[in-house]
């Protein structure tokens, strides 16, 4: 168990402050839902779950006199939302007006959409108007606004105690994992500044204690375009450097030198659909969409890509407000404000109703679903230390999770560990601290660690090809003649130009244009940078290809120049911007075993190592006679003997290694604090998965960042061949592109275990996880342990065996000639620990074996011993898996779509990708009824779809399928597994 420094009675007053302002936050989810639940009740109907009740709309109905509505419906609805949804959204006006029509094209079901049919096998035997009549009788959003007033009177002191703690937590956390690098002496720098203390152990009465910043050092908001982050803090020293905390974050801490790495980082944070929703969650949900002439933060942030290759925008901290007073009292009110502001924008109260203003999925999305997804996960937590990356959760979950309870069970957790980091001993000894609370020393300052730092002036220029392959094509060098190419207009421009504030702005059919060289471009105007921006004609309404303009000395708009992506200037580390990450040096390669296939082989045997079913020529049933293909295949089978033979013997003679004590962890600990109480315990982490669950990938993909700094060095993985796939793995460490028969074989492994290719968690995705945060990826089976042909099979644990023991003899020869390192292993559940008498990666290497174990959404997650897990085979065997620790993940699956399409998308906005005559296409059911086909175009290590009444997406280059995935459905689509 992790040491502690003897202060209890103040850990213990600080954990009491948590419970009780947890309680009263207000989760507008868990309040739908609670509400809801009442509406049943009172409606005779307890005992159903209000996340399983449906109004659903139909386009038709037949008479009925079966059903308690008189009605029935064979089509899929068009609209539908769960009972907590609806009391969020309300019925609209015309419903209102015509309450009692309600029940012949809506009713409330068991089923949303996809059913056969909706009768009386699923109705919910409760009338639409009476529901209707409920909400006006518990005006929801004035509860909700009366339990935010509540919460803010009796916790708000708590609360800013609270994010002082997470505050000096990070601080501390910062200061140990790199205690003599420039971060930790600045944070212990502006730790004192702005609270008067040194990370470590603090009292209540100082928590309390109102400090006003000295040192010099200025504390200002955080903003773009105008736009104020509710929770930054964003500190400026007197030799210009600053510091920027970023509560709820995975890593909340930066340094930056220069305007140059700011600019740099809100790049790197807002490149991707999901790290952007993560991003945009830390601003008012009223900024994130365009009204009048303001373009709204999220087209701002397009903006800002223009040129990426340059050293600043001015549009970075355009107000440059400071804070006066104590910087956790601002915190605190920025909070209580930005909270009220959401809830006025997105929730709609009886009063509003009446001024015929409603709520409706029927809206655009920007201006509802985004403020929503704001509100669903309870903002305010974040700064006290219960942030999506504080709770393990992402950004799906906090935004499409099924119910409150998995969010909701780690929240206490999180701020609890916020609070012990304080007083844990070790921490305070690795960060200089010590239990006196020294002063941290001061020390020469060392240069960021990327990708937080822009280019480094002495990188190599990127290459021509590497730019090509890497570069979104809107954002690749060009000339000014190719850059405005594409934004040529056919409009014949017959007005004349403007004047004042239009002044060389020809205004022609409702649109504006300019003249460049003669030739017309389309153009808006963004009120947020007094600027004028080239738009794409093809798609007016998107900022994602742009153009900003300057009016030169002679009066003619000329587009902004982009010196860092000119002559050369772009570098070559620059294009992890873009998915290029730098990679460490060149491993040393590891002496061959004496079970690989010789290299001479490897051709003619790779068709039948890297693909099942050839399991009868290969233990030699069938043979073709062919002069090339039979000596190989008996080559493999001497090799899977020796290998099958020494597994035995050593595996019956080993004294395996003392293992590692076990941390005591609370069961709804965070990821966070698994992996570093783990490796407090252990060089080594065993994760064992049933290898077509999610869980166990979600932990490694989403928490890579968390085992880099935990000094994580190697990935081991299962699946992955010596001889047939690991010269390919280290081509991809080496240059970031996945070569293609790598890639063909990792797509194979996520179908054959029926993992979505558009799914997040996916063998593919752990790969490109362990490649950014440049954790090495070596291979521990070989085609002798890893394909298993065998006539008969010597015995049931044969595979457990050969396989366990490979891992071992490559592990151990790894760790030995690479350098021993903290290391992460990924296998099947019946490798990481003892299986039927065979011992486990886990026990042969001293290691701590966890369990990885999918649950259903609304179920309660958490970390615990593991208990095991009976599996009944086929032939009715009974076979037991058991781990030392056991987690369980709530997570959702897609279950494979079943039919033809029709059918499976059968209702409006849903979705799905599909491989159609070897192309990967995109089909949605759209709001004319019809299915459209939308081809999914590969650029280089891109992906994009060109649907120009998607302006939102249209053209919008992406990671992968799992990203074009996620940006549909934060628009409001809804997936359905191809």
């Amino acid at each position: 168990m992790t040491q502690q420094v003897l202060i209890p009675d103040e850990e213990q007053q600080l954990h009491t402050l948590a419970q009780p302002l947890v309680s009263s936050c207000p989760d507008l989810r868990q309040m739908a839902r609670d509400v809801a639940k009442r509406i049943l009740r009172k409606h005779g109907h307890a005992e159903l779950d209000p996340d399983d009740v449906y109004l659903n709309r139909f386009m038709t109905a037949q008479s009925s006199p079966h059903t308690f509505s008189g009605w029935q419906h064979q089509d899929s609805p068009f609209q539908s939302y769960t009972l907590p949804q609806l009391v969020l959204h309300r019925f609209d006006v015309a419903d209102q007006d015509n309450s009692d029509l309600l029940s012949y094209l809506a009713g409330f079901y068991l089923n949303g959409p996809g059913a056969e049919a909706y009768d009386e096998h699923n109705e919910v035997p409760i009338a639409p108007k009476d529901v209707l009549e409920d909400f006006w009788q518990i005006d929801f959003s004035s509860q909700y606004h009366q339990r935010l007033d509540a919460f803010w009177q009796h916790h708000a002191q708590d609360y800013r105690a609270l994010s002082k703690i997470n505050f000096l937590s990070k601080a501390l956390e910062a200061c140990a994992h790199d205690p003599r690098g420039a971060l930790a002496t600045c944070i212990g720098q502006v730790a004192r500044a702005l609270t008067g203390h040194s990370p470590g152990p603090v009292t209540l009465e100082q928590l309390h204690e109102l400090h006003v910043p000295t040192d010099g050092m200025r504390v200002c908001t955080f903003d773009i375009g105008g736009y104020v982050a509710s929770d930054f803090l964003r500190v400026v020293m007197e030799d210009g450097r600053q510091l920027l905390y970023t509560p709820g974050e995975q890593d909340c801490l930066h340094l930056f030198t220069t305007r140059k790495e700011l600019y740099w980082w809100v790049l790197i944070n807002t490149n991707q659909a999901d790290n952007r929703a993560r991003f945009l969650s830390h601003f008012p949900a009223e900024t994130h969409a365009q009204k009048a002439d303001s373009a709204g933060l999220n087209h701002l942030i397009d903006l800002l890509f223009f040129n990426w290759g340059g050293d600043d925008h001015h549009i970075l901290n355009q107000l440059d407000r400071g804070v006066e007073g104590d910087a956790f009292s601002h915190l605190r009110d920025n909070m209580q404000q930005r909270m009220i502001a959401d809830a006025h924008f997105t929730l709609r109260s009886n009063s509003d109703l009446r001024k015929q203003m409603w709520i409706g999925y029927l809206q655009a999305f920007g201006q509802i679903a985004a403020p929503l997804a704001a509100l669903d996960w309870p903002i305010a937590l974040a700064a006290v230390g219960a942030g999506l990356a504080d709770t393990g959760l992402n950004i799906d979950q906090a935004v499409n999770g099924h119910t409150t309870s998995e969010r909701h069970a780690g929240t206490i957790g999180a701020i609890f560990a916020a609070v012990d980091t304080l007083f844990n001993a070790a921490l305070l000894a690795s960060a200089g601290a010590g239990a006196a609370q020294e002063q941290l020393p001061d020390t020469t300052a060392e240069p960021l660690p990327a990708p937080a730092t822009p280019a480094d002036p002495t990188s190599d220029p990127a290459s021509p090809a590497d730019i090509e392959a890497w570069v979104p094509e809107p954002y690749q060098p060009s000339s000014t003649d190719a850059l405005l190419l594409p934004f040529e207009s056919n409009e014949i421009i017959s007005v004349e130009p403007g004047s004042g504030d239009l002044t060389g702005i020809y205004t022609q059919h409702g649109n504006f244009y300019v003249l460049i060289d003669d030739k017309p471009y389309q153009v808006r105007h963004i009120a947020e940078m007094k600027a004028w921006v080239i738009i794409d004609p093809e798609n007016p309404y998107s900022f994602y290809r742009n153009v900003p303009l300057r009016m030169a000395a002679d009066g003619r708009w000329q587009p902004l120049e982009r010196p860092g992506l000119q002559g050369g200037g772009l570098k070559d580390d620059m294009l992890s911007l873009w998915g290029k990450y730098a990679s460490g040096p060149t491993p040393a390669p590891l002496p061959a075993t004496p079970y690989e296939v010789p290299d001479e082989l490897r051709p003619i045997l790779q068709p039948y190592a890297e693909s099942p079913g050839h399991e009868r020529v290969l233990d030699g049933t069938l043979s073709f006679g062919d002069a090339r293909i039979d000596p190989a295949t008996d080559e493999y089978r001497r090799l899977r003997n020796v290998l099958a033979d020494d597994a035995r013997q050593y595996l019956a003679t080993v004294e395996p290694p003392t293992r590692p004590n076990l941390p005591a962890l609370a069961r709804d600990a965070s990821a966070k604090e698994i992996i570093r109480r783990v490796y407090e315990s252990s060089d080594g982490l065993v994760l064992g998965e049933s290898h077509s669950q999610l869980g166990s990938k979600q932990f490694l993909i989403d928490n890579m960042s968390a085992l880099k700094k935990a000094k994580v060095k190697v990935l081991y993985v299962e699946h992955f061949m010596t001889d047939f796939n690991q010269a390919s793995l280290e081509m991809f460490q080496r240059s970031g592109k996945m070569p293609s028969e790598l890639l063909a074989y990792v797509r194979s492994l996520d179908k054959g275990y029926g993992i979505d290719p558009a799914s997040r968690y996916s063998f593919t995705n752990v790969l490109k996880a362990a490649r950014k945060f440049d954790i090495r990826i070596q291979s521990i089976d070989c085609m002798a342990s890893y394909r298993q042909a065998w006539n008969p099979t010597p015995s049931m644990v044969i595979r457990q065996q050969m396989m366990n023991f490979y891992a071992h003899e490559i592990i151990q020869a790894d760790q030995a000639i690479r350098g021993s390192s903290k290391w992460i292993a990924l296998v099947g559940n019946s490798h990481g620990n003892t299986f039927e008498g065979v011992l486990g990666v886990s026990e042969l290497q001293g290691a701590i074996g966890l369990r990885v174990e999918d649950m259903e959404p609304g179920h309660v997650g958490g970390i615990e011993i593991d208990p095991g897990l009976t599996i009944l085979e086929n032939n009715a065997n009974e076979r037991t898996v058991k781990g030392d620790l056991r987690l369980q993940v709530p997570i959702a699956t897609s279950s494979p779509t079943i039919g033809k399409l029709e059918h499976s998308l059968a209702s409006k906005g849903t979705f799905a990708i599909y491989w159609i005559e070897d192309r990967l296409t995109l089909v949605h059911r759209s709001n004319d009824g019809q299915l459209k086909y939308t081809p999914i175009i590969e650029e280089g290590q891109h992906i994009y779809i060109s649907r120009p009444n998607w302006p939102w997406v249209s053209g919008r280059r992406l990671r992968d399928l799992s990203e074009l995935r996620s940006t549909l459905e934060h628009h409001g689509l809804h997936y359905k597994r191809g």
